[in-house]
């Protein structure tokens, strides 16, 4: 049950059940840009908020006239209400963003490593097995590097305010998530 609605440009506070949330409207590009909202029940990080091209076939509309936007795989409507990420909703939300946005290298750049190294070491009863035998075990000797190495970088990007996390970050992202904190406490 909403309790209260109190709305200063483009932010509205919303009172339900005694917890204050705020919510932008959207109205343009720069209300999504570099912001952290909680769409569908996840933490999202907007980038490149821009308004959506008319299809082919469809006539140019300037922009004044235009009231959809695209934000990656997401679409908002002019008059759209979203709801801003804040307190430790937030700070999970950019530890994830973080380690979404490196997973993927960390574990193609060890794995191959890993499996590079192994290869080297030449043990005997590997060698039995033949080549094809060989590189299914050193497959399968490298997961459990990977696992470790990903489970030390966890340990060292657990908190959102360490300083591995925010290196890793970028400027960017660690600059519109320190805005957002900022803007929140205010």
């Amino acid at each position: 049950m909403v309790r209260g609605l109190v709305a200063v440009r483009g932010l509205v506070a919303v009172r339900h059940h005694g917890a204050v949330s705020s919510h932008r409207i959207v109205t343009g590009p720069e209300d999504l840009e570099g912001g952290w909202f909680v769409i569908d029940d996840e933490v999202e990080h907007l980038e490149d908020v821009d308004w959506q091209r008319p299809r082919r076939g469809q006539p140019a509309v300037p922009d004044a006239e235009r009231t959809v936007l695209r934000a990656g795989a997401h679409t908002f409507t002019v008059g759209d209400t979203v709801q801003l990420a804040e307190g430790t909703v937030l700070d999970t939300g950019f530890r994830d963003a973080v380690r979404r946005y490196w997973r993927t290298s960390i574990v193609t750049v060890v794995s191959t490593l890993a499996f590079l190294l192994l290869h080297l070491v030449h043990v005997g009863w590997l060698d039995d097995g033949g080549a094809v035998g060989r590189r299914i075990v050193l497959a399968a000797a490298t997961v459990p590097i990977v696992l470790v190495v990903l489970a030390l970088w966890s340990v060292l990007t657990r908190s959102p305010h360490g300083k591995v996390t925010r290196a890793m970050a970028g400027w960017r992202m660690r600059g519109d998530y320190d805005r957002q904190r900022g803007d929140a406490a205010s």
